[in-house]
């Protein structure tokens, strides 16, 4: 930590994993500029190390989903001021603008690390806004609301898996009084502004308006892909997302850190550029309360930051629809579900069509190498827009994005309908579980059967997930066999049921001569005398 307090340019926050397979050259720069790291372990710097040294580190490390998947778009407008993906060097915005970028991109990629002198020159540039408490511009804060906000609350109210005031005790044991070190305060200073709830927060006066009610976070209860390459410089590259993506607003493209000018909470501005995108979109406002010295934060303020609606921009890391919004984070839905949701740029459906994130729409101008290794990191908290929070969700898939529809389009269709497929099965399982269930429980309300129909679906999905990834590997091989897999689940779910009573024995047989491709027999009863039939088989 700096004289003048714990900065995010230099004090430790990111944390980091170095590469495993380091050689005894690249073991020593490591070493040079993260003191003590090893090859595989954990470390955690701040934004001047994890550049310095990204090339040497395999990815980021956080333990906290919410945390991680608003550190990484911050981290990208780190890189792309450094690198010149920013535009500012690309000549004037209009025709030709994106194949220059991409000229610039291929550039990067080849010098195969960030420039330390540009990463230097740059922090040093910005590093009045780097502080973290600092009493003028703290780095992602409001100052304001010092005095707008009334008094300080305990830290609990920061760390948002923590318990503080009337929440549950299951979600942790840590006292909501309980200081919180600096660089883990500072992750939950920009997982309030990506995901903050709406309703009710502290009571905030500015410019005639005194309310607490806030609107929700610009990421909240979204789902986020990430680019994940062969190291951390790759990824951060890669996640810096291309022209045609960046939103056009007057004004000039800045990152909080980078201006004196705070936001104005009453109209804000819309995002004028890709660092603005990144970095300045938030609903909330905090400010930190440091304990002595500024190892540690012992309170905070948090308020709303904006009265009115967000200025619409595209998140470039969502799966887009047409409908309804970005696709949501949902703790019982599995991520391959969506994989063909990033291999086509836009992929049909019976009702909502989904466009695919654009950080992803320049896979196919990649170097072979790397695009051939390029994974996909799936960020989401599955949560309501008001304070309801569910579970975090996570993922990484295999190497796939050779298989984008511009690259490979019989391997991207391939994906898709296996996808489909697996979703059929799915649907066809469900049905025949749920008529067998009716069948024993005539006249029951149709939300009681969850517990039998449920599980069953379950344990469908996780075994079709690794029947999907054998397709992803061989697009071109054995066609999956995903209606086989869920007539073994409805054996297995139905077992106690057909060996208990003969009227069991009935309703299963019924129930699966759909699922098992019988002539003649389907889902449903499609009229009620053929229903009333079965049911007096079954009760016979």
């Amino acid at each position: 930590m700096t004289d003048e307090g714990f900065s995010a340019g230099s004090d430790g926050w990111v944390r980091v994993r170095a590469r495993p397979d380091l050689s005894s050259e690249e073991r020593d720069e490591l070493d040079a500029i993260l003191p003590g790291a090893t090859p595989g372990g954990q470390s955690v710097t701040g934004v001047g190390g994890v550049l310095l040294a990204a090339h040497l580190l395999s990815e980021l490390d956080f333990s906290a989903v919410p945390v991680e998947s608003a550190v990484r778009p911050v981290l990208a407008a780190f890189a792309a001021r450094v690198t010149g993906l920013d535009g500012r060097k690309l000549g004037p915005a209009g025709p030709g603008v994106g194949e220059r970028w991409l000229d610039r991109l291929e550039e990067v990629l080849a010098e195969g690390r960030f420039d330390p002198a540009e990463v230097l020159a740059y922090l040093e540039k910005e590093s009045a806004g780097l502080g973290l408490y600092d009493e003028v511009r703290p780095f992602m804060q409001d100052p304001r609301l010092a005095s707008e906000a009334g008094e300080v609350v305990p830290p609990g109210r920061l760390v948002m898996n923590r318990p503080s005031g009337a929440n549950a005790m299951w979600s942790g044991r840590v006292a909501e009084s309980a200081p919180v070190a600096s660089g883990e305060a500072l992750g939950w200073v920009l997982a309030w502004r990506a995901f903050g709830p709406s309703g009710m927060g502290a009571v905030r006066s500015h410019g005639g308006r005194s309310s607490k009610s806030c609107k929700a976070g610009p990421a909240r209860s979204l789902m986020r892909w990430f680019p994940r390459g062969r190291n951390l410089f790759e990824s951060l590259v890669l996640s810096v997302p291309p022209p045609d993506a960046w939103p056009s607003g007057p004004g000039e493209d800045l990152a909080p850190w980078e201006t004196d000018q705070l936001p104005d909470p009453l109209a804000p501005a819309a995002p004028c550029g890709v660092v603005s995108l990144l970095t300045g979109r938030s609903a909330h406002a905090v400010l930190l309360a440091p304990g002595t010295g500024g190892e540690q934060t012992v309170g905070c303020r948090i308020a709303w930051g904006t009265s009115v609606d967000l200025p619409a921009a595209v998140d470039p890391y969502v799966i887009d629809r047409s409908s309804g919004g970005p696709v949501r984070a949902n703790h019982r839905r599995a991520v391959w579900r969506d994989l063909d949701g990033l291999l086509l740029k836009e992929r049909p459906g019976d009702k909502v069509t989904t466009r695919r994130p654009r950080v992803f729409d320049t896979v196919k101008d990649l170097p072979v190498d790397v695009r051939r290794a390029l994974r996909v990191r799936a960020l989401g908290w599955d949560q309501d827009k008001q304070d309801k929070n569910s579970a975090w969700v996570w993922a990484e898939t295999p190497p796939v994005l050779e298989l984008v529809e511009e690259c490979s389009p019989d391997g991207a269709s391939a994906v898709s309908a296996a996808r489909r497929s697996a979703e059929e099965a799915a649907s066809l399982l469900g049905r025949s579980l749920a008529r067998v269930w009716h069948l024993l429980n005539p006249g029951r309300r149709s939300d009681d059967r969850e517990g039998f129909v449920g599980p069953g679906i379950a344990v469908f999905m996780e075994r079709a997930e690794t029947e999907f990834w054998r397709v992803v590997a061989d697009p071109a091989g054995q066609a999956p066999q995903f209606r086989r897999l869920a007539l073994g689940v409805f054996d297995e779910a139905t077992v106690g049921v057909r060996s208990a009573t003969v009227r069991g024995m009935a309703a299963v047989q019924l129930a699966r001569g759909p699922l098992a491709g019988v002539p003649g027999q389907r889902a449903h009863a499609k009229d009620k005398n053929k229903k009333e039939s079965e049911e007096r088989v079954v009760a016979s």
